[in-house]
């Protein structure tokens, strides 16, 4: 594998050799769907969100988030900070590492109260 970053964010085939120096990543979708990226250690959990987004496999078109920011990663229970990197996250480099994706759904905005909020409300009542 080249040191060129974008040779660190291609999906990977399941079962394929990990190099040594890299972190490979499997993110599994609540749906079950599967893909493995491979990374630098180094890269900072918001550079993977962005790296997956970028690169985001054709069978999962169907979920593809709005942005990279929607993008959630969850390992050993716990949400990964945008700023800290796999190796702060103790992600071996070697080893393909399962890792859970989750995308937020967008919230739509309408006037200043998201859907949520807008849902079924009474603007006025008339009393008869």
């Amino acid at each position: 594998m080249s040191d060129s970053p974008t040779s660190a964010n291609s999906p990977t085939a399941p079962g394929s050799s990990v190099d040594p120096n890299t972190v490979a990543l499997t993110l599994l979708l609540v749906s079950g769907s599967r893909a493995t990226f491979e990374f630098n250690g180094t890269e900072t959990i918001q550079a993977v969100k962005n790296k997956v987004y970028e690169n985001w496999p054709k069978e999962w078109q169907e979920e593809k988030p709005a942005s990279p920011q929607s993008l959630k990663i969850l390992y050993l229970g716990k949400f990964l900070a945008d700023v800290s990197s796999l190796e702060s996250n103790k992600i071996q480099p070697g080893t393909t590492t399962i890792v859970h994706l989750t995308i937020k759904a967008p919230e739509q905005e309408i006037h200043g109260h998201s859907k949520s909020d807008s849902a079924a409300k009474c603007k006025f009542c008339l009393i008869v």
